[in-house]
């Protein structure tokens, strides 16, 4: 709240005094979409980008969920991605109240491609993939998910068949 207050003094001096005020939107970026808080539009907007040229990606306004549908004197203040979800904080200036609204974001290209070639396993976020495993005269392809903080794995999921030949 003081954080917030201090923000509106800050803007409110700099204007009277002649300063030109540039507002950034609230930005999160996943994968290869860029995801930015449109607060222009009433009830408030997520617009996506691609990240690789900035080109205008309609994955949610196809799914009709581009739109966040908030409340008078309600803007959107913050987006994070996570698990194919946005989260997206909102804050309510004539009642001081700030709440979430989640929107599913699985639409939208935010699984990036990994080149597998130079390495046999990787670590994103808190998953540690292994694309090919023996396991008996099986391949696998294997996911461990990281049991808290530690840098200890525990099985998550495999899929069969997957991965790359090797000759014996």
């Amino acid at each position: 709240m003081k954080k917030h207050f201090l923000s509106i003094a800050l803007a409110a001096s700099l204007g009277l005094s002649g300063v030109q005020t540039v507002l950034a939107e609230p930005v999160a970026v996943d994968g290869n979409s860029i995801f930015i808080i449109d607060n222009s539009v009433d009830g408030s907007q997520i617009v996506v980008r691609n990240l690789n040229n900035g080109q205008l990606n309609t994955c949610l306004a196809n799914a009709g969920q581009n739109l966040l549908e908030l409340g008078v004197n309600t803007i959107a203040t913050d987006i994070l991605i996570k698990n194919g979800t946005a989260v997206v904080t909102t804050y309510n200036d004539a009642s001081l109240v700030t709440d979430v609204k989640l929107v599913d974001v699985t639409s939208c290209p935010i699984v990036s491609t990994v080149d597998l070639s130079a390495c046999y396993a990787t670590v994103e976020d808190d998953r540690l993939m292994i694309p090919c495993l023996r396991y008996g005269a099986n391949l696998i392809s294997v996911i461990l998910k990281q049991r808290g903080n530690s840098m200890n794995f525990e099985f998550d999921s495999y899929k069969p068949g997957k991965g790359r030949r090797h000759d014996d």
